[in-house]
């Protein structure tokens, strides 16, 4: 015997909600995985020859 589904209004909202997350966290690791990798090619870049940001200014 199945059980009856008391709330399917609740049990859609539930998978939405979980859904919903999943897709936000991955939204935010590939955010957060992408400004990595620019930082990391930034600093990959920059050598003790370059002139310092602040030398420059003055």
């Amino acid at each position: 015997m199945r059980p009856v589904l008391s709330d399917p209004l609740g049990t859609a909202l539930t998978w939405v909600w979980a859904l919903g997350t999943a897709a936000g966290l991955a939204v935010i690791g590939t955010l957060a995985q992408g400004q990595c990798s620019a930082d990391q090619d930034f600093l990959a870049h920059i050598s003790l020859d370059d002139p310092c940001p602040d030398d420059a200014a003055g």
